[in-house]
């Protein structure tokens, strides 16, 4: 008599995950790499079931941002392969040799967690449903850093005879040999400039994901929305009209060439935008509004937004050396507030590319907002914002400016 059948109907998917497999030793059934003849496949001798199928989205890239760590920031696809609904209790990463590197808790977890289209943590998964854990590790040294991650995550139910089950080892590999980027800033010198919605634990752009030509894409997976505070700290400048783009202080600051690149891709004659709110009816192809794609020598591209019209200085084919002029920072677009939101990516399109993470050879951090609901709460004011100290060196090399981080560019 078979003690755990295979017929995997309804509720009976659930006790045989339990029953067969529901313990910490849960071993995957192995890689699907021959669709013909699955010579390649695991011989299943070990293999058993598990609640949840989690898989990478992307090689994990290190890199050192403004607090002086080394960062790795990536994604995992987690799919509830269950009926039940199940509550993610835990996630633990480890290096292959299993030193445990970092353990969310739940309510990491949630925070961490999000459906798809969704920017917010979610508490639960239900049967069938899919969500992407957002992780980013962080190491005093690079020489720490390992050549892959593995990850276990640990799910409730109260059908688990156990009450909770663990995922197979789910592993990312690391990218330790590829260098970043080492870019200029994309900004003429100034002071005060914000480095808004950066990496990491923002989530408008560490979430923002299309789903375009049959898959995902996180091309502004790091991107930099650059605001700036005057001397007074305001965004919009004493006595100016919230509504009037040309009374915050980034409005038409230049935007500048981070590297020597080629143009590939230009838009301009888009209108300015109110600011106070998003702009209603925007098309993709306006989202970026007036903007400029730049080819880097190693293949990889940058893409400046929301510049005014009339103000772009390039055209598609152009070559430019980094510190050229290509345009003055505007509105347009989806924009509610004037800004340069700028990226580096793998391909030539802003919607179908992944963005990579890179670093600006040097720049000043002279504090840091205090957080990302006081910015959205004073960002169309002309309140000023706390500045709070900033702890760790002030002067940065080849690093990249994290999220609120206030900056100066020489």
């Amino acid at each position: 008599m078979l003690r755990c059948g295979c017929v995997l109907v309804g509720l009976g998917l659930a006790l045989l995950i339990a029953g067969c497999g529901g313990d910490d030793k849960m071993q995957s059934a192995g890689a699907l790499t021959s669709p013909v003849s699955g010579e390649t496949r695991s011989a299943g001798k070990h293999a058993s079931l598990v609640p949840l199928v989690v898989s990478p989205v992307e090689l994990a890239v290190p890199f050192r941002g403004s607090g002086g760590t080394y960062l790795v920031s990536y994604e995992l696809r987690v799919f509830n392969a269950t009926p039940l609904t199940l509550l993610p209790a835990r996630v633990s990463v480890s290096t292959p040799g299993g030193e445990v590197i970092e353990k969310l808790d739940r309510a990491q977890v949630t925070d961490a967690l999000a459906l798809p289209g969704a920017r917010s943590g979610v508490r639960r998964l239900r049967g069938g449903q899919q969500a992407t854990l957002y992780l980013t590790l962080s190491f005093d040294d690079r020489s720490k850093i390992p050549d892959r991650l593995v990850h276990r995550i640990v799910v409730r139910s109260n059908r688990f005879p156990r009450g909770r089950a663990v995922s197979s080892p789910a592993v990312v590999k690391v990218r330790n040999a590829f260098d970043v980027p080492v870019l200029g800033p994309p900004l003429a010198v100034g002071r005060g400039y914000v480095a808004a919605d950066s990496c990491c634990s923002s989530v408008r752009h560490r979430r923002a994901s299309l789903a375009i030509d049959n898959r995902e894409w996180l091309a502004q997976r790091f991107a930099v929305d650059w605001e700036q505070i005057d001397a007074s700290r305001r965004f919009v400048k004493r006595g100016g009209d919230p509504k009037d783009p040309a009374d915050y202080s980034i409005y038409g600051a230049r935007a500048i060439a981070a590297a020597d690149a080629t143009i590939v891709h230009v838009i301009d004659g888009l209108d300015e935008q109110t600011p106070g709110a998003l702009p209603e009816g925007i098309s993709l192809r306006e989202a970026d509004g007036n903007s400029i794609v730049a080819k880097l020598h190693d293949g990889l591209y940058m893409l400046y937004a929301h510049l005014q019209a009339g103000s772009i200085k390039v055209k598609e084919g152009d070559t430019v050396k980094r510190g050229d002029l290509l345009g003055l920072v505007g509105n347009s677009g989806n924009t509610s507030a004037p800004h340069l939101h700028f990226h580096v990516m793998d391909g030539p399109s802003a919607l179908t590319s992944e963005g990579v993470p890179y670093v600006i050879d040097r720049f000043a951090t002279r504090g840091r907002l205090r957080s990302t609901a006081v910015l959205d709460r004073y960002e169309n004011t002309t309140t000023p914002f706390d500045v709070l100290p900033f702890a760790g060196s002030a002067d940065n090399r080849a690093e990249m400016p994290l999220d609120l981080s206030v900056v100066s560019f020489r």
